[in-house]
């Protein structure tokens, strides 16, 4: 393994705190569809897709997991995306998650592609007659974002792996990492937010991809944040502010909120704003 590849692993693996699952009470009745991807015999992609309620057709979120993490340590954030009207995608990622019999960091640049096919396989259930999801999903306002590693996939998925579908990206605690900063095809608006107190992806990573976009983006910093709990503890001081800036950044970009792009604005001093 090269160097900066070890130094990579031990950083991730200070993520602990991504430990044992923790089943947490969504705010509102959705309804939680469990599909078994795969891309290929050794690369299962065990998905949890959330609707929200009612019928018709919900813009989605593909949200992908940090290192040695679980799905269902966000679900306080998954939850306040679904409320307001998106359907998510969490994957379970074969050799990155909290339970994975063989951890593997490097496994990063395999995740890009593993979106992408989580992606397919919504979107052909979406489409199939009788399916728990059809009618459920518009495949024209879709989004990716992720924690951790799971930001660099977006980034990743965005750029070298880029899934033209994807329209919009939110990189929580991420960065470029071994996946690059080549950001291709059509412009999709990004939003990163990180923690000054982030001692695992430094803020520094995070905002040097940031400045590669070449599309509308926002960086938005918290303060006193830390590399996890702002993304994933509701305890946490930041996690409202996460919560809601997220939800306004899609609503605006997959759903044209008007109102939405105005609070974004108002966010202030921490707040770079080149969205346009």
């Amino acid at each position: 393994m090269r160097r900066h590849t070890a130094i990579i692993a031990a950083g991730l693996l200070v993520l602990a705190g991504c430990g044992s699952p923790t089943p947490v009470q969504e705010a509102a009745p959705s309804t939680v569809v469990r599909i078994d991807f795969a891309r290929g015999p050794d690369r299962p992609l065990p998905t949890e897709v959330h609707l929200p309620p009612g019928q018709g057709r919900h813009p989605l979120v593909v949200f992908v997991h940090g290192y040695t993490c679980y799905v269902s340590e966000y679900a306080d954030l998954i939850a306040n995306w679904v409320v307001a009207g998106f359907a998510v995608a969490a994957p379970t990622f074969p050799y990155t998650n909290g339970a994975a019999a063989k951890l593997d960091v490097m496994d990063l640049l395999n995740q890009p592609q593993d979106v992408t096919a989580v992606l397919d396989g919504v979107l052909a259930r979406a489409a199939k007659e009788g399916d728990p999801l059809y009618g459920r999903i518009d495949a024209e306002r879709i989004a990716a974002g992720g924690h951790s590693l799971g930001g660099m996939t977006t980034v990743g998925a965005l750029g070298k792996w880029r899934d033209p579908r994807l329209k919009a990206g939110i990189v929580l605690a991420g960065s470029a990492g071994e996946v690059g900063a080549e950001f291709r095809g059509d412009p999709a608006a990004m939003l990163f937010i990180h923690g000054m107190g982030d001692q695992v992806v430094t803020i520094d990573k995070g905002r040097a991809a940031y400045d590669a976009v070449p599309w509308p983006k926002a960086f938005l910093t918290l303060p006193s944040g830390t590399h996890r709990n702002p993304f994933m503890s509701p305890a946490d001081p930041d996690f409202e502010l996460v919560a809601e800036s997220t939800t306004d950044f899609l609503r605006w970009r997959l759903n044209g909120d008007a109102d939405a792009r105005k609070r974004l604005a108002a966010l202030g001093t921490h707040f770079v704003d080149r969205l346009g």
